[in-house]
């Protein structure tokens, strides 16, 4: 198996080898990979928000989530 060190040289030794023109093809495509993971930080980001919740808050709003959305949506609907 492949280290992500003996990776990022084998990368790296190919755009050292890659011609003017297509490093800034190459340098699009990583800003477009880097855009996509961003996104994912973001959501994984709340992850434990509501561990430390309260039972009894938690089983409110997950009873009453129906009447709250649709409250809600008069709300913005107005």
């Amino acid at each position: 198996m492949i280290t992500d060190k003996q990776r990022r040289n084998q990368i790296w030794s190919k755009v050292q080898k890659m011609p003017s023109d297509r490093l800034k093809k190459l340098h699009e495509y990583i800003k477009q990979l880097e855009k996509s993971s961003s996104g994912k930080r973001k959501v994984l980001s709340y992850a434990g928000t509501w561990k430390d919740l309260d039972n009894e808050l938690f089983k409110e709003l997950t009873d009453n989530l129906i009447s709250n959305r649709q409250r809600n949506k008069r709300r913005f609907d107005e």
